[in-house]
């Protein structure tokens, strides 16, 4: 089912570069149009420098606009843990097809989107994320309903047909 609009949510800076790449590169190749939100304007910037054009501020955002949301970790991410318009933009479509990178799973969590969800996340956040509610499997990607986390970027491609096959 190509056509599906899906929103990619970036850190300003310091994002998973291979990771967002890999995943823009499989939906778009699947027929699906990915737009690209952050908090910065004009463009923003992985840990190894490429460079992505934003689409839309986090601000400008119409949830009803998308079929799924995808929030994508790195060093940057970090900065959208304590992010009200982020983590309120999380909450507002646990209802979607949503997924999260690396330590993104921490947006989903302090969003209470990943409560009582398995989930996928870096270790060093696996004690944060359970203590909001996540059944952590120890799994490099974690597929529960329609919530996809991603802890191994190795199986990013894997990731990103997950979303697909949630879009479905």
């Amino acid at each position: 089912m190509a056509g599906k609009k899906i929103m990619v949510v970036l850190p300003p800076r310091d994002f998973d570069g291979p990771v967002f790449d890999t995943i823009r590169r499989v939906l778009e190749g699947r027929g699906h149009k990915v737009a690209v939100a952050s908090v910065a304007r004009g463009a923003v910037t992985s840990s190894d420098g490429m460079s992505v054009p934003v689409t839309v501020g986090i601000k400008d955002i119409k949830t009803w606009d998308y079929d799924a949301f995808i929030f994508v970790g790195g060093e940057g991410a970090k900065l959208y843990f304590d992010d009200p318009e982020v983590r309120k933009l999380a909450k507002d479509v646990k209802y979607k097809t949503v997924g999260a990178t690396g330590n993104a799973a921490v947006i989903l969590a302090l969003s209470e989107v990943l409560e009582k969800k398995k989930a996928a996340c870096p270790y060093e956040y696996a004690d944060l994320v359970r203590r909001h509610g996540a059944v952590l499997t120890g799994r490099p990607l974690e597929v529960d309903d329609k919530i996809i986390t991603l802890q191994d970027p190795a199986v990013a491609e894997q990731f990103a047909n997950a979303i697909v096959n949630a879009l479905k």
